[in-house]
Parts: structure tokens; sequence; C-alpha cells
């Protein structure tokens, strides 16, 4: 078998180690024969957008030795070489404008003093500008530009406005350098996770063509159904053996947690970090939450207490729903499309249909917000989780409340909002982590309830109310429980012959009180 390339975001160095390279030398291709020359892609981090800028660069070094048995291999003119400047904008130094400034620049030196150039400029832009000069000069032919992770630096700051402020116009300034140098430049690549500020750090480099939701393109990264099985058949195979499962289960099981991301609603492909960690471990683990989702995006959703990207089903957006992030105004649902916590699961019209993605994102967000709301650490939430669910699953509710109360005791004062709707959403969020189908805010024809969780022949009809002091728990409870009888919200479950309980729960801050009925 072939090595995994897990680390590997070299093409050379994977090729030269012999890993696993899914081909996506077809799309770099399309894009050399589409007329266009400056583009700009926005994935998740993770992703492979490295990787796909180092192929494209060894491809214009014309190092065709390594395309061997690759779509591109006998497809174009290796002796059209290029000079290229690849930068890498994360890791760079950002607790100062000034210290941003000198990291940029010094990569820049760096770079030039490999080519056996010598710059003497100071500031990114002017560096810039002088090495694609010289580059043009010194190799009589035109530059190639690859920047990968635009947005890192920005990202890194973004709890600090005033500081973002300026390095986002040191990078205007940086990037207008590359419309100036047109007329020497071939090829014009960019990468980031994000678009915010892509308006106000773009506004001198308007003629990149954005290929993020561009349905020729919507598996230039990650890997679709077809490259999963025909470049990790073995793997797949091991992993089937190991779990005592058959190559048909265990591809399903595998999509069930990895697949599902689209840019299009038609082409959706595995995450390709996952995928990798998973044929190296052979566990099925959040293995790309932890580190390839921003914190700043997580932080950012706990603050505005919105946590509606998680709960939310489906969300519905107009097609430009992404373009107008800006560092002053800040979408919630934008942000989680770009950074891979939502995706487009289908077109509807002129609008997109948005959904998590996977298991990984859904068990990771929900343990990520309910052990930060209820100030526990994720093994104890999990742990507390894995309780509710087997009380339910065995109908023992004293045991699933007595963990519930484990679970919410400790929210902290900032997290707690005098409300039903906040303590609705930690349940919903509860569930999301327990893997247990929980639908919330449920319609029948006599109104709706407020959750139904549905697990192997057995429902659960609860009703659930926010008590404003511990003193009106009982009365609340009450309440919950008339509300559920009354409106009969059971019926549509007792007509398909599952057993059903009544359970109606009265919450206040620190306290959680429960009635549970078997319905008869």
């Amino acid at each position: 078998m072939r090595k995994l390339p897990i680390g590997v975001q070299n093409f050379v160095e994977l090729v030269e180690k012999e890993c696993v390279y899914v081909d996506k030398t077809i799309y770099i291709y399309q894009l050399l024969q589409s007329g266009a020359s400056s583009f700009f892609l926005s994935r998740p981090r993770r992703f492979g957008k490295s990787l796909l800028l180092s192929t494209m660069k060894a491809i214009f070094e014309g190092k065709r030795e390594l395309f061997e048995g690759l779509y591109i291999y006998d497809k174009i003119n290796w002796e059209d070489q290029h000079p290229v400047v690849h930068l890498d904008m994360s890791g760079l130094e950002t607790r100062s404008a000034e210290k941003f400034e000198a990291s940029v620049s010094f990569r820049l030196h760096s770079m030039a003093e490999r080519a056996g150039i010598a710059l003497s400029a100071s500031s990114p832009g002017d560096c810039l500008y002088e090495l694609i000069e010289k580059l043009y000069v010194k190799t009589d032919n035109r530059v190639v530009v690859l920047i990968d992770e635009y947005d890192k630096p920005i990202q890194d700051i973004l709890h600090k406005p005033d500081l973002a402020a300026e390095i986002r116009e040191i990078l205007r300034n940086f990037y207008t350098v590359i419309k100036l140098k047109a007329e020497q430049l071939h090829f014009v690549f960019l990468t980031g996770v994000s678009k915010i500020s892509q308006v106000s750090i773009f506004s001198g480099l308007n003629n990149l063509k954005d290929l993020t939701l561009d349905e020729n393109y919507a598996a230039i990264c990650g890997y679709t159904q077809i490259e999963l099985e025909a470049n990790f058949k073995e793997y797949i195979g091991q992993l089937a053996a190991k779990d005592s499962l058959s190559k048909e289960q265990t591809l399903i099981k595998i999509k069930y947690w990895y697949n599902g991301y689209s840019w299009d609603g038609e082409t959706f492909v595995y995450n390709p970090y996952s995928s990798l960690l998973l044929f190296d471990s052979d566990k099925y683990l959040a293995h790309w939450f932890r580190t390839g989702t921003p914190t700043f995006l997580l932080e950012l959703m706990e603050q505005r207490r919105d946590f509606s990207p998680v709960l939310a089903e489906s969300i519905t957006v107009d097609q430009e729903f992404s373009d107008s992030q800006t560092l002053e105004r800040m979408d919630t649902v934008p942000l989680f499309f770009q950074t891979g916590c939502l995706t487009i699961k289908k077109r509807v019209g002129e609008k997109y249909q948005l959904e998590i993605p996977n298991q990984e994102v859904k068990l990771s967000l929900s343990n990520f917000l309910l052990s930060r709301l209820t100030d526990r650490a994720e093994y104890e939430v999990k742990n507390l989780v894995e309780g509710i669910r087997q009380g339910l699953e065995q109908e023992d509710l004293e045991a699933a409340i007595r963990d519930l109360r484990l679970l919410f005791a400790h929210i902290t004062y900032d997290s707690h909002l005098p409300y039903e709707a906040h303590y609705h959403a930690l349940l919903q969020l509860t569930l999301l982590l327990m893997g247990i189908p929980g639908r919330s805010e449920v319609h029948t024809d006599k109104g709706r309830t407020d959750m139904v969780i549905q697990l192997p022949g057995l429902t659960y009809i609860i009703g659930l109310k926010y008590a404003q002091s511990p003193e009106l728990l009982e009365a609340a409870l009450a309440e919950g429980m008339d509300q559920i009888k009354r409106k009969r919200y059971y019926e549509p479950e007792i007509r398909k012959g599952r057993k059903v309980w009544l359970l109606a729960l009265a919450i206040t801050q620190g306290q959680i009180t429960y009635r549970a009925e078997p319905y008869t």
C-alpha cells in the first residue's frame, strides 16, 4: 500500500515518499485552458489547498517527471516554465502591524535570496513589487504568484479589531501590487478560508475569478466517492476487517462521518484530513474539527448566543450570502459555511439550503458548546450525555434526569439566560451529542410540541417550561404536562404503534424537576 500523506502538503515530497496522491491535475489543466489568469478559492482549513498550490508550483517549474500517470502529464508544454512566487501567509507575526510587515518582508527576502536575487525594499508591498520585477527580468518570462491562506493574519487577530484594521490596510496595499504588475504575471492563484474583508482587501485587485461556488471546480479539494474508493481501496478493506463489517457497510459508515461537503449542492466530497487520519488510526473520531475549525468562529457563536447554525435542520440563504463579510460586519452563517461547519446540501431555485455536513462536525459542535456553556470538561460532558442516553433507552427517567441535572448544574452566570428558548437550545445540543433524533417544535394539527425524541420502538413527547424562581417550578411542571395532554401531541406516535412517554420538564437556574407518565 502507498503511504498516507498525513501532514504532507508539498507535492514533490509526497511523490518522493511514494504517498497516495488523489489526482486533481485535471482542474489545474482546466484553469490553464480557461482564458482567465487570476483566481481565488475559499475552502476550509486542512482541505488540500496547500497541496493544490504546491502541485501548481511543480507544474510551472516544469517538473514533468513527477506527474507520470497523472491527468496533466501529456496535456501541456512542459518547456513553458515560469518563475514562481509561492507565499504561505500562515504563521506570520501578528503581535503588531510593524512586526507583521517585518515578517512578510523577511519571507520575501528569503525567497529572493534562494532565487539569487537581492531586494532593497523593506515594506511588504515594495518587496513583492521588486521581487516580481527582478524575477521577470532575470528569467525573461512572466511570473506565477501563488498565495496560500491570504486571510490567516486577520483571522488570528479578529479579537483585536484595531490591529486587524491596521493589518487589513497592509494587506490591501500588498495585494494591490499583483494588479500593478499584471503585465509581468502569467498566473495568479490565492486561497483562503473565508471572504472576511474580501472587498476591502482586494479593492485594488478586482480581476480575480472566484472559484468558490463554481460547479466546474466543486471537487478541486476533498475526495469524491469515486476518488476515495479508487485511491484507498486497501485501507478501506483493512478498516472493514478490523470492524468485522463488509466493504459496503464500512463505506456507509465513512460517508456518515466524513462526507457531505459541497459547494454547489450536487458534488459532495469527503474531508481529506479526517479520511487520512481514519485510515491511519482505524478510529472514527473528530480528527479535523479540533485543528481545522477557527477558534474565533466558535467563540463568536458563544458570545452572540446564536446557536441557529447548529440547531436548525437547514438554513436557506441567497446565492450571494457569503459575499458581504467585512471586519466590521461578520455574520455567523456565512462564517460557518466558509469554515466548513455548514455546507450546501442542495440548490432550491435561486437559493441554497445549508446544513451541517456530517456526524464529525455535528458531534464536535455540540460537545464544544455544551462544554463551554455548562462549564464542564468535554470528557465530562460526553460521560453525562451517555448517561442521559442510556436512561432514556432503558426508560429509567430518574437516572436520565439525574445526569441532565448534573450537566446543567454548572451553567455559568453569563451562560444562564432567563427564558425557555435558552434551555430548549441546550437540550437540543444534548440530543445532538447523544446521536438521538430529537425533533424540535414539532407541528401537529393541535399545535406544536416542544420536542419529540424517537428511539427504537419508543417515543418521548417533551414539554419544557422555564420558571422564574424555584417556587414556580411545580406550577411550570403542571403547565407543561397539561399542554401535552390537552393538545394530544402523542396521537401521531400512538398511531404508529410506538410506546410513548409524556415528559414534562421545568427548569430554573440550577434546578430541574420533571414529571413522566407512560401513555395508557
